[in-house]
């Protein structure tokens, strides 16, 4: 999993807590939208997950950003708070909650990718 660790670290400065490509303009689906694209990834290992985008970590973060907004819906989190973060701590809260997510992951390759990031949703975003 050192491979998965390296390539998330990678990506982590590009990428927004709730981007997906599909979003409309104003950027918030429906809740039966976010659930529906989540869907197809429910079941998934972190493993599981990781192997089945050919170790691709653009494509990985894209199925941990949409199983992330049905942590957000699941647990009410204020979305508003996140986003009138300064930039600084903005980027410091996506960096912790994607390595959250990594160790998690590395410590059990085999629990569904889906509770481990409501996990990190809830340890990261709870204090803030």
């Amino acid at each position: 999993m050192n491979r998965f660790n390296l390539a998330l670290l990678a990506v982590l400065v590009s990428l927004s807590i709730g981007a997906a490509a599909d979003e409309p303009e104003d950027g918030y689906l429906t809740t039966e939208e976010y659930i529906e694209q989540a869907g197809p990834f429910l079941h998934l290992s972190c493993e599981r997950a990781w192997s089945s985008v050919n170790e691709d970590p653009e494509a990985y973060i894209d199925i941990v950003n949409k199983l992330g907004a049905i942590g957000f819906i699941n647990h009410d989190l204020d979305v508003t708070r996140i986003e009138a973060l300064p930039e600084a701590d903005l980027e410091t809260v996506r960096v912790q909650y994607y390595n959250e997510i990594g160790r998690l992951c590395r410590e059990r390759p085999s629990m569904l990718l889906a509770g481990v990031i409501e996990q990190a949703l809830i340890d990261v975003f709870s204090d803030l």
